[in-house]
């Protein structure tokens, strides 16, 4: 059950960039500005289903492939709408901005994502304890931001989500020349 709840908050961010493309970002600021920030909250979830792999160390020898399947299939699809949904965020700041400012913008995010990561998978935090338990995730967001841990963990996996995020640019570029 976890895996379809994972890929459902996987799906949030993926929906709210394709709200967003059908809007005039300018007409109502606050609402879209609203509207990014809480797919800002929700996107590591796109990209927090591949870290689902510690749990194929609770298989069992004949449970092993059959659950590596399903987890792979679910990770997989779930970064692959993280993705798409960056790349609509990036085509939707290309329009306003250039593209360095831009790029460096997706790279941020992309580190956040992984900081948004690292909450969810080391802390055991969700997207909704924003809400829920403000005062102990923003207490624990004091104590661990500038640790060493949390900033590793945070560079290496939104250095990852980047470098997949440019490589399926890069593809999506080639393919359709």
């Amino acid at each position: 059950m976890f895996l379809i709840w994972n890929l459902f908050l996987a799906v949030i961010p993926f929906l709210l960039t394709t709200y967003l493309k059908t809007r005039n970002l300018l007409e109502n600021k606050f609402k879209n500005g609203l509207v990014i920030l809480i797919w800002l909250l929700f996107l590591p979830n796109s990209f927090y289903i591949i870290t689902d792999f510690v749990h194929l160390s609770l298989s069992n020898s004949y449970t092993f492939w059959y659950d590596l399947l399903l987890i792979s299939s679910y990770a997989s699809l779930g970064f692959l709408l993280g993705i798409i949904s960056l790349k609509d965020i990036e085509e939707l700041l290309s329009h306003k901005l250039n593209t360095s400012i831009s790029s460096f913008l997706i790279f941020s995010i992309s580190i956040l994502s992984g900081f948004g990561i690292y909450l969810g998978r080391i802390l055991r935090y969700n997207s909704w304890d924003i809400l829920k338990n403000p005062i102990e995730l923003f207490t624990d967001l004091w104590n661990i931001f500038f640790t060493t841990k949390s900033l590793g963990f945070s560079i290496l996996y939104g250095c990852f989500i980047y470098f997949i995020f440019r490589i399926s640019k890069y593809f999506l570029i080639t393919i359709n020349q």
